[in-house]
């Protein structure tokens, strides 16, 4: 949304305003914070249910609390439940060579040694991200967005990678019900940017039904 041009012999460079600026930021604040409550009431047996599962599976806490880049390369923390064994974040480093995703700066293992028997049921059905729904209470996040990278992976962007740091991250997002992670990260970004660039309110409608479906259907489930 950048406009080159010259007026008078001199060049001028205009940026150009999104819908995701002034009221419609408003807007989607507004819907984010409705919706997200009453999830949190809705859901809050089912969590109690799968906390107690987590800690008779294996040792360590029911919530994980991941370091990620939100709007403005502002740093957040992230929710989840845990899904992973403890200590894996230190596991990770030796990881890394067997990353299944050289196309961009993400991590990706599908047969990842350092996810528990829960953790798996969790993954496959994206229910260790519903805990995120405080995320979007707080303001860290919203209902749809780019997806909440760590600040190593946020690191190794290219310029045009940052315009996603331009609006907070979400739960949900065009990326997410377009293939999830059998995309490149080249084609998120693609897609996460045409979102920014044409957001109304009836396209975060359409992306939060199309979600479920999504992960019913496991499409990009690792």
């Amino acid at each position: 949304n950048v406009d080159l041009y010259t007026m008078a012999g001199v060049p001028v460079i205009e940026v150009k305003r999104t819908k995701l600026d002034g009221w419609g930021k408003i807007l989607k604040r507004f819907f984010d914070i409705i919706v997200s409550f009453l999830l949190l009431i809705i859901f809050s047996p089912f969590f109690l249910i799968l906390a107690l599962i987590i800690r008779i599976d294996s040792k360590g806490p029911v919530f994980y609390g991941s370091k990620r880049v939100g709007a403005k390369v502002k740093k957040i923390r992230v929710y989840k439940f845990r899904s992973m064994i403890k200590n894996a974040e230190r596991l990770k480093k030796k990881l890394l060579p067997k990353n299944e995703r050289p196309d961009g700066p993400l991590f990706k293992m599908e047969k990842d040694p350092r996810v528990t028997r829960v953790g798996k049921f969790m993954r496959k059905w994206s229910i260790d991200e519903l805990p995120q729904f405080w995320n979007v209470l707080k303001g860290d996040m919203s209902l749809v967005g780019p997806r909440p990278h760590e600040p190593h992976e946020v690191a190794k962007y290219e310029k045009h990678h940052k315009k996603l740091l331009n609006i907070k991250p979400g739960v949900t997002g065009m990326a997410q019900v377009s293939g999830r992670s059998d995309l490149e990260f080249e084609e998120e970004v693609k897609l996460d940017t045409f979102y920014i660039e044409n957001w109304t309110p009836w396209l975060d409608l359409i992306i939060l039904i199309k979600t479920p479906f999504v992960v019913l259907l496991k499409k990009g489930a690792k």
